[in-house]
């Protein structure tokens, strides 16, 4: 039977072309996601563990926790003198005080922003670090700066050029040198500005304390010893861990947004293998219908069902092998495309060689293989049951409707999916929509050939104007309902994820919006960095507060925090400032009291934890583990979505829990009868000597915000046009497969008198009605779904659908196109046939 499925798909490999092409797609993209991702982390894990070569241990202050949505969280200052202390412990070699932190280049007046971070610390010489220097010599005086040999190129840095330096303070510093790793220029996305340590102490506003200190063991000592003795001898409010361990910490704070970029770029690669999974269904259906009378002959010459079964699935087999083998190939090239298309959504993914690992090439393998398998399941088990009298059949036997056991588990898993939707809907809860939408799409699939037919005569009747050829081609489609679902199912899937994702996220970026109509600031001052990691000198708020233009300034900073072992946000306000920037209302307590210690809740969530005023919350803080603080107030959840969180403390109970001394937004509300616009011209020029600082309007800083959702969706709509892309080959393959199958049919409609543009038109438009009749399903599917998701989110946001129907619009025009695109080739197939030849043909 191996040599026999061998001969088959080779005498057969035109049909299955398609499949293979289809098969290779849906690999490739899930290669590459695995490849992207796992390049990514390996680049991270490289670049944290360079910067800790040589270190035997590290010691910081304590914390409860590390880091928290991919972010590290900051520590506070070691006091000078522990260096001298860790020093004085016995098997201590060597030790280097470190001052350390996120900052910001400037150079020429514009601000360097890379893709990753940027790295502000002190100087060391190996083996603390595996830096070394290409040029000029190390950080010795108060202005002077070595950069990162890459980005002094990028920027055009000469040494003696005369760069700014930012932090919590700002400063002109003379470049003296240029360093590099290995035999790389710098590290991946990330700019390294070096300087010393006194340097460095006021840049990051440390007085004379540490970040931390690294420490290398004296000769013939145990690290793992040493690390026991110094806990011991600075006690528990010093962490001391390996020098490693803690650059595998702060690696594994960055690599936690690549690890949300794996799961949705392998749900999507998912997506394109689901749809995949219907072109290879369908196409060996239709192979194995026109080879009826050629497998009733092998049962006729004594081959068993389970013997053509099992050839059958050899043909699948081989399919799925070379199609895994290719896509797996071209999925390693496809890494590069995928991580310029993370980086154009706003992800900061190291550049470096590609990481191909064996558990890669198994899972593209095994992938590819088992979808094709399972797809051509179903055609084998008919193929198998096949009697040898059908080779007495002169046509291809007529499909049989669907049976009555289809029929009622399909509208039974309807009914199911429909009643937990609608449930799920008006509880708002949004895990509860994403259990009904399994079984609403599993009854698609089942119900697909007998709703298909319908659906098709319905949309198909403005084809009716085209004559003959628009009537063929409608009786066409729905002669076959089981090969139109396929074929339709597949490319209304994927129409149906574009259009969930459009409305979804043009009604997330609608709610925030709404959100933002509670603040009332005329300006904001924020960090051009990540909000939510602050970055803004305190020094920027009392600047613009002094400025005769500005009436009250209010800044806003955020924190992360344990919530029973998960992480929550926070944020933190002046009490008695807010109000004049922001519409603030209080469903119960008051705004003023948060000054007492206290945390004021949004009044869906204390509802959702039934808490109230005078209750207490427990929080987990980095900075000193569990605290409980009292419940003050219930914000109203317009007021707090404004705000970003759900959980509001004072700056000074901040003060009291986080290391951090930057904030990530200054309100500010100008004065009566001032002009804007000079009144923009002043702040600016107020916060003009800290470039991270950036000044935007309210609908400036709205339009960032919808930028970066629309960065994201945009991403995500480009990835699932994979997906639509192989559903198209499925309506190319299955119209091309149909051509073979009609070939005497269509020698006699030419007999008759239909000529070739007639015929060309009838074949394009059984493509057109497919695509009409997965838009139809595909746009219903995908609204119905946007809008239940929408509801369950409403316990948390309320509840906005925004339908933009411009982009809907376009992704109905452009499915449309496509689907008559895909007809082209078997149209002209169709036109190019010979009549005669045509009409002999059996």
């Amino acid at each position: 039977m191996w040599r026999l499925s061998w001969s088959n798909a080779l005498a057969h490999r035109s049909r299955l072309t398609l499949t293979w092409l289809a098969v290779a797609l849906g690999v490739a993209f899930a290669v590459g996601s695995l490849v992207l991702t796992d390049t990514s982390t390996r680049l991270l894990d490289e670049q944290f563990r360079t910067t800790a070569a040589g270190v035997d241990l590290t010691v910081r202050d304590a914390a409860a926790f590390d880091a928290a949505m991919g972010v590290e969280v900051a520590r506070d200052p070691l006091p000078a003198d522990l260096a001298d202390r860790i020093a004085a412990v016995a098997g201590v070699g060597r030790i280097r005080p470190v001052a350390s932190g996120p900052g910001q280049l400037q150079v020429r007046g514009t601000a360097v922003e890379p893709a990753g971070p940027t790295i502000l610390g002190t100087w060391a010489e190996a083996p603390f670090t595996a830096y070394e220097l290409r040029s000029g010599h190390a950080p010795r005086a108060a202005d002077e700066v070595v950069l990162d040999a890459a980005t002094a190129d990028e920027q055009g840095i000469a040494l003696g050029d005369t760069v700014t330096v930012s932090a919590t303070a700002t400063r002109q510093l003379r470049v003296v040198g240029l360093t590099g790793v290995g035999d790389r220029d710098g590290l991946a996305n990330s700019t390294v500005v070096l300087v010393d340590l006194p340097t460095a102490q006021t840049l990051l506003d440390l007085g004379t304390g540490l970040t931390s200190v690294d420490v290398i063991a004296a000769d013939g000592v145990a690290v793992t010893d040493l690390r026991g003795d110094l806990a011991a001898a600075l006690g528990a409010q010093y962490a001391v861990t390996g020098g490693q361990d803690a650059a595998a910490a702060s690696a594994d704070a960055a690599k936690e947004s690549i690890g949300y970029l794996r799961i949705v770029l392998l749900a999507l690669a998912a997506a394109g293998l689901v749809v995949g999974a219907f072109l290879i269904a369908n196409t060996f259906a239709i192979v194995l219908t026109q080879r009826a009378r050629e497998l009733a002959l092998l049962r006729a010459a004594g081959a068993t069902g389970r013997q053509v079964f099992g050839s059958v699935l050899g043909e699948a087999l081989l399919v799925g092998l070379t199609g895994a083998a290719g896509g797996t190939a071209a999925g390693i090239g496809a890494a590069h495309a995928l991580r310029g298309l993370a980086r154009g959504a706003g992800l900061a993914l190291p550049d470096g060689p590609l990481t191909v690992t064996a558990r890669t090439l198994v899972v593209g393998l095994a992938a590819g293989t088992l979808i094709t398998l399972l797809a051509a399941l179903g055609p084998a088990r008919r193929a198998a049951r096949t009697a040898p009298v059908e080779a007495m059949r002169a046509a291809a036997p007529v499909p049989a409707g669907p049976r009555r056991g289809r029929l009622v588990t399909g509208w039974v898993l309807l009914g199911l999916g429909l009643v937990q939707l609608v449930a799920a809907a008006l509880l708002g809860n949004v895990t509860g929509v994403g259990l009904g939408a399994v079984p609403l799409l599993a009854a698609l699939v089942v119900l697909a050939p007998v709703l298909a037919p319908r659906l098709a005569r319905a949309v198909g009747r403005p084809l009716d104007g085209l004559g003959v050829p628009g009537r063929l081609a409608r009786e066409s489609t729905v002669r076959d309902p089981r090969r139109t679902a396929a074929t339709a199912t597949a490319l209304a899937l994927g129409l149906a994820l574009i259009v969930f994702v459009t409305v979804v996220g043009s009604s997330v970026k609608a709610i925030g919006a709404s959100s933002g109509e509670a603040i009332t600031a005329d300006l904001l001052v924020q960090s051009s960095g990540d909000e939510m990691l602050g970055g803004l000198s305190p020094e920027v708020a009392a600047r613009v507060a002094a400025r005769p233009e500005v009436a009250a300034t209010s800044p806003v900073r955020f924190g992360h925090w344990l919530d029973a072992g998960t992480t929550s946000a926070l944020t933190a306000v002046d009490p008695a400032t807010l109000p004049s920037v922001a519409d603030v209302e209080m469903a119960a307590g008051s705004l003023a009291a948060l000054d007492g210690g206290g945390i004021v809740l949004a009044a869906d969530v204390a509802a959702e934890r039934g808490l109230s005023v005078g209750d207490t919350l427990a929080m987990t803080f980095s900075r000193d583990g569990e605290q409980l603080l009292p419940v003050v107030g219930l914000m109203a959840d317009d007021s707090a979505r404004a705000l970003s969180t759900s959980y509001v403390l004072s700056l000074g109970t901040y003060a009291a829990h986080y290391s951090e001394n930057v904030d990530a937004t200054v309100y500010v509300a100008l004065a009566d009868g001032v002009d804007p616009g000079e009144a923009r011209t002043a702040v600016e020029a107020a916060v003009a000597d800290f470039p991270n600082a950036e000044v935007l309007d309210q609908a400036e800083a709205a339009a960032d915000r919808a930028a970066a959702v629309d960065q994201v969706l945009g991403l995500i709509t480009v990835l699932l046009g994979f997906a639509v892309l192989i559903a198209l080959l499925g309506i190319t393959n299955t119209l091309a497969l149909s051509i073979v199958e009609r070939t005497r049919e269509i020698g006699l409609l030419r007999a008759v008198g239909m000529t070739r543009a007639q015929l060309s038109w009838m074949v394009r438009a059984e493509a057109l009605l497919i695509a009409a009749v997965a838009v139809v399903t595909g746009v219903a599917l995908g609204l119905g779904l946007a809008a239940a998701t929408l509801a369950g989110l409403s316990a948390d946001e309320p509840l906005v659908i925004e339908v933009p129907v411009g982009q809907v619009v376009a992704v109905v025009a452009a499915a449309v196109l496509a689907g008559l695109v895909a007809g082209l080739v078997p149209a002209r197939r169709a036109a190019r046939l010979d009549v005669l030849t045509a009409i002999a043909t059996q």
